[in-house]
């Protein structure tokens, strides 16, 4: 996990380790949201990282920095409080524009460039 109970329970300001399953399970869901985002593999630190030729290794594999855990306990935060599924709405397409703005820099793009076969 990118982000440990124990700082997203603080985060969220909750005492005692009650709810820690459904902040496991938050945490990587906002964990997956961030990742899914930026469009890259996530890891909590260097030795996490696959070498150069793995089989898990993506050449846009970064760690994550203080930017990527804010994101994701805000993230966190807001599925916390519409665990119920209340909410719903179109702005939850999309990550917050707070979020969004933490993410920008790691945020990659791929395009397959297609030619013309005639050049």
């Amino acid at each position: 996990m990118i982000v440990p109970p124990e700082e997203l329970r603080q985060h969220l300001h909750i005492d005692g380790d009650d709810e820690d399953a459904v902040i496991r399970s938050i945490s990587l869901a906002a964990e997956g949201q961030v990742r899914d985002w930026i469009g890259r593999p996530l890891y909590a630190s260097e030795d996490h990282l696959p070498s150069p030729g793995a089989e898990d290794y993506h050449p846009s594999q970064i760690v994550a920095d203080e930017r990527i855990k804010v994101a994701i306990k805000m993230l966190a935060d807001r599925m916390f409080a519409a665990r119920g599924g209340e909410g719903g709405g179109a702005e939850d397409a999309v990550p917050p524009t707070t979020v969004r703005a933490l993410l920008a820099g790691h945020r990659v793009f791929f395009w397959e460039a297609t030619r013309d076969a005639d050049g």
